[in-house]
């Protein structure tokens, strides 16, 4: 059970590796479509409102990647917690299911990152027995944890805005 944890744990990592280099290329290029609204503002303007609607609509996208870097750093958190002191916190498992539900309701999040939840997914219940009942619950928290990454995720980009 411990090995195939650390696999997950391993898998949870990598995914936050590739989601941090998504983030820096949309806002790299939100950044530049922000410069090239504000050059052509006064000669072209039609293309200047195109270029704010193509930035606000990455910025969306990077809110979307916010809040799955939070769910998965929260897994990260529980999954370290499961490899050294070999005990399953419940939250855990509403974390696995929050995380499986954010990837439901957010269709913005692309093929890659939906695959790379799926096996995360299907990876942690593979090494980890859950009862039904349990498992059930989970579901029920999993809006509770998706909410709660929101929150830290809004809360982590005004605090970079303000830095």
């Amino acid at each position: 059970m411990k090995k195939d944890i650390r696999r997950v744990l391993m898998q949870t990592k990598t995914a936050r590796a590739k989601l941090r280099v998504w983030q820096n290329r949309l806002n790299q290029r939100s950044e530049q479509y922000r410069r090239l609204s504000l050059a052509n503002a006064t000669r072209f303007s039609t293309l200047a409102e195109q270029y704010v609607k193509e930035s606000d609509q990455l910025d969306k996208i990077v809110s979307f990647l916010n809040t799955l870097d939070v769910l998965l750093e929260m897994l990260e958190i529980k999954l370290e917690t499961v490899s050294y002191i070999d005990y399953i916190p419940r939250d855990l498992l509403s974390v696995v299911e929050g995380l499986k539900e954010f990837s439901r309701l957010t269709p913005t999040l692309g093929t890659e990152f939906s695959i790379i939840i799926d096996e995360l997914y299907t990876g942690f219940y593979n090494s980890v027995e859950v009862p039904k009942d349990v498992r059930i619950k989970a579901k029920e928290e999993a809006k509770g944890v998706i909410a709660q990454a929101e929150k830290i995720a809004k809360g982590k980009t005004t605090e970079e805005l303000s830095t």
